[in-house]
């Protein structure tokens, strides 16, 4: 079972991954459009990062980061997929089947959560709403 320290470094990783995998792809944007949805997506894991990161500070938990090797074998993946294809709609596919993962993460930390705090069940809900309309608006540019 989670309580509410570890609910919110996993909601911390799963934003920072978002960002991290959004900062490794928006490079390869093709137009002013996807370029935009980037930076809205990356906008909105960063403020859910950051109420995460806040609240869980005001509890006296400590952040923990995704593992470096995690985060570079991410980057390597991504520079090795967008070698093979750099359009706009492979990078939509990219950022869906990240959501899609996101997604299945969160469901599966919210389930095993035990905590009573209404905040971080908030703020888990939000970060799933927010992977859910990512993965949504990425289907425009497929």
């Amino acid at each position: 079972m989670i309580n509410d320290k570890q609910m919110l470094q996993f909601i911390m990783k799963n934003a920072e991954m978002g960002c991290r995998g959004i900062n490794d792809i928006k490079h390869y944007s093709n137009s002013s459009k996807m370029a935009r949805e980037l930076r809205s997506q990356n906008l909105e894991y960063g403020h859910i990062y950051h109420n995460a990161h806040n609240m869980l500070h005001s509890m006296g938990g400590e952040s923990k980061h995704i593992h470096p090797m995690v985060a570079s074998m991410a980057r390597m993946k991504t520079k090795r997929e967008m070698k093979a294809e750099d359009s706009d709609s492979h990078i939509a596919e990219m950022m869906i089947k990240g959501n899609t993962m996101g997604v299945n993460k969160i469901a599966q930390h919210m389930r095993r959560y035990q905590g009573g705090n209404q905040s971080v069940t908030d703020l888990a809900n939000k970060l799933m709403k927010t992977q859910q309309n990512n993965i949504e608006s990425m289907k425009s540019f497929l």
